[in-house]
């Protein structure tokens, strides 16, 4: 009887070992829930990218693949990563290319615990001269204020090349802070809901950000060269300070630490020992010689606080100019001193990409009246019209460094230099204070950041035509749209589009026709 029921028991046991195997090989020990990504490509290496979310805490085996062809069927680089805890399951290689796929379309995945991650597209930088290399550069991208639909543009222009972000890729405001009105009903609410300020608060904030499907598109299919600006931190941030760090938020310089390391996990990035040198040079053929920059942590001394010029209501603007114009850092001698060696005359276009309008952007005079301003002596009331700086965080609060910068520059063939940072479109020629002509300025559009439409609404067009009359070597500005710009970069000119998105507010959009311009080689827009 007793050996019956044993035998029975026996058997039952015996049967639901498969059931049991097969429902655990089943549930995925991992999975690749922040897809893919590459960047900082070069003429013979890129980055690739991933982030495993994990059910268990340890050290997991990740297998990298590079192929010709979308099937993997010919693979022409392979490796073996290992990641865990301590690098917080994020996985980043940089891929050796073999000189037969320079500047070709190459693919990439990712393989652990038999889980493959999505598909990658990405290439170095071509070697030799192209006939034609196209770059789309953005900024600004704010995830409650609007949906990434540019994201989702850029991701798929068969043309572009290569993205620049040139910073503010997320914001660090608590749950209801700065363009988070219509969050909630477009279900783009953030997490944490604090300010953010720890490394575990950096590191959920770019969760919240890198798990929208047109981010992850864009990475997907386009290698990525990323500088930072100021919300990658905090507001107005500069080396040992910034606007946003506020008593009881502890130590800058540890704030400052958690989000560089949050940034580096995050970011397709090369990995560096100095992180806080995040400047660095790329080339294509000697087509573009392109040098990002960081004008905003390294050597940026804080900026000028105009409310403390005001004395009695009335800004003192005689002292405000005399401080002004004395020597600060933005970019610093170090960096500086670097840029000095990489700009060569053998580029035919040096590309400059960094963060902040550098040519005068001066509030022209339709400010100074009251339907801007709410007393007579408001500080943008008693500065329009003036030619002072009203954003001494832009280029405009350091002129004896622009200069510095000017003359640096003007060693080379060609410039361009990119701009984010103020969510608006600006197209200007650059003059130094001896009116020689230095360069082209493009300011890209916000992705999805408030602009000077949602501050001013039917009044935009007027403002934009003020600053235009008002500032010497503005070409053109738009505070209306959304979007990002593109660069078809040619051996004698490039044409640059700002390509304009009619929402961020619903995913139902459309893509608007393109302003354009051509510029020729070294020559002031005409």
């Amino acid at each position: 009887m007793h050996r019956r029921i044993f035998v029975k028991s026996l058997v039952f046991l015996i049967a639901s070992f498969p059931l049991k195997i097969s429902s655990f090989s089943n549930k995925k020990l991992i999975s690749f829930d922040f897809s893919v990504a590459s960047g900082d490509p070069t003429n013979t290496h890129v980055i690739l990218w991933t982030k495993i979310t994990p059910s268990k805490k340890k050290k997991y085996s990740v297998r990298w693949e590079v192929s010709s062809d979308i099937s993997f069927t010919n693979i022409i680089v392979e490796g073996m990563s290992i990641t865990g805890n301590q690098k917080n399951y994020v996985v980043k290689v940089d891929a050796y290319i073999p000189q037969e796929y320079n500047g070709k379309r190459i693919y990439y995945r990712f393989i652990s615990e038999g889980v493959i991650s999505d598909t990658g597209i990405t290439s170095t930088l071509p070697t030799r001269n192209p006939d034609q290399f196209n770059i789309a550069f953005c900024s600004c991208s704010n995830y409650p204020a609007g949906y990434f639909n540019a994201y989702k543009e850029m991701a798929n222009d068969k043309e572009i090349d290569l993205v620049l972000h040139l910073g503010d890729y997320i914001y660090e405001y608590n749950r209801n802070g700065y363009a988070s009105s219509d969050a909630k009903e477009m279900g783009r609410v953030v997490d944490p809901p604090n300010e953010i300020i720890s490394l575990d608060d950096y590191r959920r904030r770019f969760a919240t950000y890198r798990r929208d499907k047109d981010l992850q598109s864009l990475h997907r299919n386009k290698p990525m060269i990323a500088v930072w600006d100021d919300h990658e931190i905090t507001n107005d941030a500069w080396k040992e300070g910034a606007q946003n760090h506020n008593f009881g938020e502890g130590s800058f310089s540890r704030r400052k630490k958690n989000a560089l390391k949050a940034y580096y996990e995050w970011m397709p990035i090369r990995d560096t020992k100095q992180k806080q040198k995040i400047w660095r040079d790329f080339s294509v053929g000697n087509l573009i010689n392109l040098l990002m920059l960081d004008t905003r942590l390294y050597g940026r001394e804080k900026q000028l606080d105009i409310s403390t010029y005001i004395k009695n209501g009335l800004l003192d603007k005689k002292q405000y100019k005399e401080d002004l114009y004395k020597p600060r850092d933005l970019l610093g001698k170090e960096q500086l001193n670097w840029l000095d060696n990489k700009v060569k005359k053998t580029y035919r276009w040096s590309i400059f990409g960094q963060q902040l309008l550098i040519g005068p952007k001066y509030l022209p005079s339709i400010f100074k009246s009251d339907e801007f301003n709410s007393s007579a002596s408001s500080t943008s009331q008693q500065l329009a019209g003036e030619k002072l700086a009203i954003n001494t965080d832009q280029w405009d609060g350091y002129p004896v460094e622009r200069q510095k910068l000017y003359k640096i520059i003007a060693k080379s063939q060609a410039n361009i230099v990119l701009a984010g940072d103020s969510h608006n479109s600006w197209f200007s020629n650059l003059y130094d204070d001896d009116e020689n002509f230095v360069g082209v300025e493009i300011g890209a559009p916000a992705i999805s950041s408030p602009s000077l439409k949602d501050s001013y609404g039917e009044f935009t067009e007027i403002i934009e035509k003020s600053f235009i009359e008002e500032n010497d070597g503005l070409i053109w500005v738009n505070g209306s749209h959304k979007g990002y710009t593109s660069l078809a970069i040619h051996k004698d000119y490039i044409d640059v589009s700002y390509k304009y998105v009619s929402t961020v507010k619903s995913k139902d959009y459309r893509s608007l026709k393109p302003y354009t311009f051509r510029v020729e080689h070294n020559k002031p827009y005409t």
